[in-house]
């Protein structure tokens, strides 16, 4: 009976263990979701979307797809800067707060940018003289006997 007793007590505290981790392991639930837009209301594909805790510093990052969705999962509430960039498109930055266990849609919509690409050219004097086509070269005594010269003089240069 006493054995009994123990296995039944130690499957009560296996039970009660287990059922407390279970408890204790926490996920978080919450997710920002949305669709990068222009103005005419067009999606915008392939837009680099940057989601910081303020809290915290954590990053995340993810690009828009084809249908210009993006979506972060599993985020811990709190305050949040969403950051959307895109070529040809003005910089979006948006400052969200999550709840626990909430689904946050988070639509944006990019200004179209200025464009950014320049060009410079610049005029230099060439590194080699093309009007003259002789090679010149001026050698001191010191310099030409120190030259390896295989059974040569250097009075015959």
């Amino acid at each position: 009976m006493a054995r009994t007793f123990v296995r039944a007590a130690i499957a009560v505290v296996f039970g009660v263990l287990v059922l407390g981790a279970s408890l204790c392991y926490g996920q978080f639930t919450s997710n920002v979701q949305g669709v990068v837009q222009d103005p005419s209301g067009a999606v915008v594909a392939k837009a680099t979307v940057k989601l910081v805790n303020t809290g915290t510093q954590i990053t995340r990052d993810t690009t828009s797809d084809e249908n210009g969705n993006f979506r972060f999962l599993s985020l811990a509430p709190g305050a949040y800067k969403v950051t959307v960039e895109a070529s040809g498109y003005a910089k979006s930055e948006t400052d969200i707060t999550l709840l626990t266990e909430q689904n946050l849609n988070v639509p944006i919509t990019l200004k179209v940018g200025a464009v950014t690409e320049a060009v410079n050219v610049t005029t230099e004097a060439p590194l080699v003289n093309t009007a003259e086509t002789r090679n010149q070269l001026t050698l001191e005594t010191d310099s030409l006997s120190s030259l390896p010269l295989a059974a040569a003089a250097s009075f015959r240069l």
